[in-house]
């Protein structure tokens, strides 16, 4: 059903490098060439048709982020830094030039930068919870965990039926150790997308942390309901069970993640043994 759509996509695209060999100078089919290889994931055929364009026409200014773009998705992070700078410098006033501009940043590892361009898209773009999330991920990979919660907060004012915004503002509470703070954006989340395991087991997590193994249980089965061989699942309820004295049980946990070759069965491994040792005191 989805053939007809996909070809006549590859036909347009035909379409336009046969109008781009004809007349290599209208920068129009050429845009829309390296437009439509972006939109497919072709990105080194972007980045080839919208750098011959810039070789004749380097004046024509929708061809810098959209080569940003191509180079950021290529992983040559100079270059998109490189043309964002250009597309800026042309549109200062896009936001979306800004919030690209910190992705390339992000990716070169150079996140306090990556931060004040993202701060600067959402400055320009009140509302828009996207440069706010991505801002969050560069405080979350320089440590700065309530910064980070600080940002969630202000974009849940904004929009507050994103399910990754409630879970995201959990998980750093669990990061920091805030368990009893971690429950309620989980439940908002999990309320709003029943079938993100990651935030079931995040509720699992906050659950054990916080002395209710009932709910624990509960959390992590519904989880390995959904995928019995996920390793997050399993091991936490290894170690539910090592909680509780029941080894055996914890024993087939620790059998089911070496089945998956998972590294964490030897820290379940050491926590069985750990228990059976103080028994034995």
């Amino acid at each position: 059903m989805d053939s007809a759509p996909e070809s006549d996509c590859w036909d347009r695209i035909r379409r336009l490098v046969q109008a781009v060999e004809e007349n290599p100078f209208d920068e129009d089919p050429a845009i829309e060439l390296g437009r439509s290889y972006l939109e497919k994931n072709c990105y080194p055929e972007a980045v080839a048709v919208l750098e011959s364009l810039k070789s004749r026409m380097p004046e024509a200014v929708e061809l810098y982020p959209l080569l940003g773009l191509s180079y950021l998705n290529t992983d040559r992070t100079t270059e998109a830094i490189d043309h964002f700078m250009v597309a800026m410098s042309h549109s200062p006033e896009e936001g979306y030039l800004y919030w690209c501009m910190g992705d390339a940043l992000f990716k070169a590892n150079r996140y306090p930068q990556a931060i004040e361009y993202y701060k600067r898209s959402a400055e320009m773009e009140p509302g828009n919870t996207l440069p706010l999330r991505k801002m969050v991920q560069a405080f979350y990979d320089i440590g700065r965990v309530e910064e980070a919660i600080d940002i969630l907060k202000e974009a849940l004012k904004y929009d507050g039926a994103v399910p990754e915004l409630w879970s995201s503002l959990g998980w750093a509470f669990i990061h920091l150790g805030r368990y009893s703070e971690a429950l309620e954006p989980l439940k908002k989340s999990l309320a709003l997308k029943p079938d993100d395991i990651q935030c079931i087991k995040s509720l699992g997590l906050t659950a054990f942390a916080l002395g209710r193994k009932d709910a624990c249980f509960q959390s992590y089965q519904i989880a390995l309901g959904m995928n019995p061989l996920d390793e997050e699942a399993l091991f936490g309820m290894g170690i539910l069970f090592v909680s509780t004295g029941d080894l055996k049980s914890a024993y087939r946990q620790y059998e089911l993640l070496q089945s998956v070759k998972s590294s964490l069965c030897d820290d379940l491994y050491a926590k069985i043994l750990e228990r059976k040792e103080l028994r034995m005191a």
